[in-house]
């Protein structure tokens, strides 16, 4: 390549990687502005609070999609090292529910799971860890006041599922198939990166004929948005 030419995929990761760091460190002085405890109760600071968990749940979301992008990145050019391994998925269920404690704290949610302590999964440790906690963060911000983590034996695999009780996904999402089918949409301004992300990260996932597929329903044990994944 000559001298004078931008490498604009090179670029375009070192630049994602710096605001990837630029807004961990936000979202970690946002925590620690939400974990200070309060004076007695007061109006203006409880909106004051409401507003720094909004801040928090915006910069995770921003950074989450950073993540994913650089992960999509490395998997389309072949070189994401994937590597999945026997691990129990009651580990990963505490490491994903501890970091979206902050914002369910925050809010005033309940973070609750179900998961045994015996059961392992044959997985790509970050990238499903990345999926769960993404899954947790939407949840969160639509939740009333409860959201459930749970994993279970099915079949020759396993399922993942987040569930809230808050309104349910809306019809357009649930009518539209195919994770990777979805398009963008400017009148909602959702993109779909984050189902796009989790359905790559199942279809990675595979054993003989089976393939890994996520989920999206109304109801379950809440009553609210249902996030199912499905892995072999």
């Amino acid at each position: 390549m000559p001298a004078d030419k931008l490498d604009i995929s090179t670029f375009l990761v070192s630049s994602i990687h710096d605001m990837k760091n630029s807004l961990g460190m936000m979202a970690a002085y946002l925590e620690d502005a939400l974990a200070e405890p309060g004076s007695a109760p007061d109006p203006v600071d409880t909106q004051a609070r409401r507003k720094t968990a909004q801040a928090l749940y915006e910069v995770q979301r921003v950074n989450n999609h950073l993540v994913q992008l650089l992960a999509l990145y490395k998997i389309d050019q072949a070189f994401y090292p994937f590597d999945p391994q026997g691990r129990p998925l009651a580990d990963l269920a505490r490491e994903a529910l501890a970091r979206a404690q902050p914002l369910a704290d925050s809010k005033g949610i309940a973070l609750d799971c179900e998961c045994p302590e015996d059961l392992y999964g044959w997985i790509d440790y970050e990238l499903v860890f990345g999926v769960v906690v993404q899954a947790l963060h939407n949840a969160l911000h639509y939740a009333k006041g409860r959201v459930l983590l749970s994993a279970a034996a099915q079949g020759s695999g396993m399922l993942i599922r987040v569930e809230d009780d808050g309104p349910g996904f809306p019809d357009f999402l649930l009518e539209q198939g195919n994770a990777a089918q979805r398009g963008i949409s400017f009148e909602t301004g959702c993109t779909g990166l984050g189902l796009y992300f989790a359905d790559v990260v199942a279809r990675l996932h595979k054993a003989g004929e089976n393939t890994g597929c996520i989920r999206l329903e109304n109801g379950g044990q809440l009553g609210g948005g249902c996030f199912s994944l499905e892995l072999p």
